[in-house]
């Protein structure tokens, strides 16, 4: 089985926007490795081969816009002890997306987070309290979604995307 997600995944400059305000931190706690830096859109857990294979076809049948979003807060959240970007105006295409996998991951059976959804891109994990910078807002444009696995070797956490899907009404530039 493996340990899945499907996520928004950046282009290099809204990485280096991410590492910017990872650098104003100044390193408390662990940083996240900058090739794993995403916004999850749904998280999966253990999956079966049987339930991905599913997920992939239904998921590459899905109509999907591109959509923008500004990450323009630093939020702390105590139970998971991270600091994350967040935004207060969600896309309505990222919004739907999300109701769509939610959709088809109920209909495989897979016990998925009831929370509501709220974009956000992790930065750092294992802070304690919270910390207030001013930072340059992080511009974030989504063409497209991907399945990613989260695999653990030597201690350390690797995402590795393992299906892209593009947009089907891609952004006029």
């Amino acid at each position: 089985m493996k340990r899945l997600f499907f996520a928004l995944w950046p282009e290099q400059p809204t990485r280096q926007q991410c590492v910017n305000v990872i650098t104003k931190l100044n390193c408390v706690g662990r940083p996240m490795t900058v090739t794993n830096l995403h916004v999850t859109l749904l998280f999966l857990g253990r999956i079966t081969s049987k339930q991905q294979a599913s997920l992939v076809k239904e998921a590459g049948q899905l109509r999907t816009s591109s959509a923008r979003l500004t990450f323009d807060h630093l939020s702390f959240w105590k139970k998971p002890a991270v600091l994350c970007l967040t935004t207060n105006r969600t896309d309505q295409h990222i919004l739907q997306l999300n109701q769509q996998l939610t959709a088809i991951a109920k209909q495989h059976q897979i016990n998925i987070d009831e929370r509501p959804f709220k974009p956000h891109i992790t930065l750092i994990k294992n802070v304690h309290q919270p910390i207030h910078i001013d930072f340059e807002p992080v511009f974030w444009q989504s063409d497209g979604f991907c399945l990613v696995e989260s695999r653990l070797t030597d201690n350390v956490v690797d995402y590795e995307i393992l299906e892209h899907w593009p947009s089907t009404n891609p952004l006029a530039s």
